[in-house]
């Protein structure tokens, strides 16, 4: 996704492409580190301190990162992090708490998306659409207000899909702890038996998407691959911003 970005706009100057590329890996970043640091700060606040014992419990974004799933979100918009660890024994009620303490990454990140969504939103109100930066690039300079829309569409976009990545009920993702928490002991127990080949799931997705720039056939493996996601997600994003424009159509 980034990095196709860049290639659309290859015709931009140097400068302007590196500093472009800082500020999404800047974005990448803050999404990854906001959804990890919830579910530590959930688990924590629910009776399981492990996340905080081993420094997790943090905004630093060295302590999240996980280099797969960074270059997901990289290649295509979707990715995950070092997960928090989390003791469901020392939680009241383990299924219930760990599916809450799932849920609160991806609600975080859709959070973060709203306000980003709504702020976006409000700039185009102004005429300070997330485009205009580039179009400001190409006659040789860039506005901070159109900076600051594109950041934040960027925010919103990353946000979003990661919180929709995430829940799908693949383990160990977060939407497997939620259908866990959902499903009786056995047959629960039997569905974990797919985090044995989630490695080789995980790895086919980023092989598809790395090669979708070099063959029409994985393209559109890529393309049919990610389109439920890349729909809903550009539903809620539109959704969003215009959320942002309705509220400030008025001022």
């Amino acid at each position: 996704m980034i990095l196709n970005l860049l290639y659309l706009y290859s015709d931009l100057p140097m400068n302007i492409k590196v500093g472009l590329l800082i500020l999404q890996l800047f974005c990448v970043v803050m999404a990854l580190t906001v959804h990890e640091f919830a579910h530590g700060f959930t688990a924590n606040k629910l009776g399981d301190p492990t996340a905080s014992y081993q420094g997790r419990l943090t905004l630093n974004p060295l302590a999240h990162i996980d280099p797969v799933g960074f270059l997901m979100m990289l290649l295509v918009g979707f990715g995950w992090a070092k997960p928090v660890p989390v003791n469901p024994r020392l939680m009241s009620k383990p299924k219930r708490d760990m599916a809450l303490t799932s849920l609160a990454g991806p609600a975080v990140n859709l959070l973060v998306a709203l306000v980003s969504g709504i702020a976006v939103g409000a700039l185009a109100q102004f005429g300070y659409t997330p485009d205009r930066m580039f179009e400001e690039a190409f006659i040789g300079g860039m506005s901070p207000l159109s900076v600051l829309s594109y950041t934040l569409y960027m925010m919103l976009l990353l946000n979003v899909g990661l919180a929709l990545f995430n829940m799908i009920p693949i383990p160990p993702l977060d939407g497997s702890n939620i259908l866990v928490a959902l499903l009786p002991n056995n047959t629960a127990a039997k569905y974990l038996q797919i985090r044995y080949y989630t490695r080789y799931i995980f790895g086919g997705l980023m092989l598809i998407s790395v090669l979708a720039n070099r063959s029409t056939l994985f393209a559109y493996l890529d393309y049919y691959i990610w389109l439920p996601l890349d729909w809903l997600r550009e539903t809620i994003c539109y959704g969003f911003m215009r959320l942002g424009e309705i509220i400030f159509s008025f001022v």
